[in-house]
């Protein structure tokens, strides 16, 4: 008798591991994780889930430490699981916060994942926007849709629309610096414009 209640416990864990988020090694591949997954990844189109980056579209793109929401969508379906990070290439940028539902997980918070498996759908996440000079930046997400002993059904490494970093406080200071060169010369001509009179 005890051996078959500690059998349902091992089966009971399998079934609902990693209920309270993503491992940190799920934040290299962007993607659900063996054991706690036994399944594969869903062929992209099928998939009704996207990232909803509006905020950062609208504006043209990033500013460098500004922070934006992001809303992971699945239209009419709902999902049990998320991770979702910021990239420049394979280099993780930017960072979450702690929201409901969600919390930062991976090296500085660069990424973000459930706190629980319930069912979820329209999940606000808050991102901060990366260093001046990063450039690009392209969000990397995957959602678990089920795990059960059935297996799981998940979409691994969906991508975002690129987004463009704009306003970077070294363009405005490069801008600031060429207008005040160009003051100067006006000054200097203006001087020496008055003095050969």
């Amino acid at each position: 008798m005890i051996a078959i209640a500690a059998l349902f416990l091992v089966c009971l864990a399998y079934v609902q591991a990693n209920p309270d988020g993503a491992p940190l090694a799920a934040c290299a591949a962007i993607a659900p994780q063996s054991p706690q997954h036994n399944g594969s990844s869903q062929p992209l189109a099928n998939s009704s889930y996207s990232l909803n980056v509006s905020q950062l579209t609208a504006a043209g793109g990033y500013t460098p430490g500004r922070t934006y929401t992001l809303v992971l969508t699945g239209g009419a379906s709902q999902y049990k699981g998320l991770l979702v990070q910021g990239r420049r290439g394979t280099t993780p940028v930017g960072s979450f916060a702690a929201g409901n539902l969600v919390k930062p997980v991976c090296s500085t918070n660069t990424a973000v994942t459930h706190t629980d498996n319930t069912l979820k759908n329209n999940i606000q996440l808050t991102w901060t926007a990366p260093a001046a000079g990063t450039g690009t930046v392209v969000f990397s997400y995957a959602v678990v849709v089920q795990n059960n002993a059935t297996g799981s059904i998940y979409y691994a490494t969906l991508p975002s629309p690129e987004i463009a970093e704009v306003g970077s406080n070294t363009s405005v200071a490069q801008s600031s610096m060429t207008s005040l060169m160009l003051l100067m010369l006006l000054g200097m001509f203006a001087v020496h414009g008055i003095a050969a009179y």
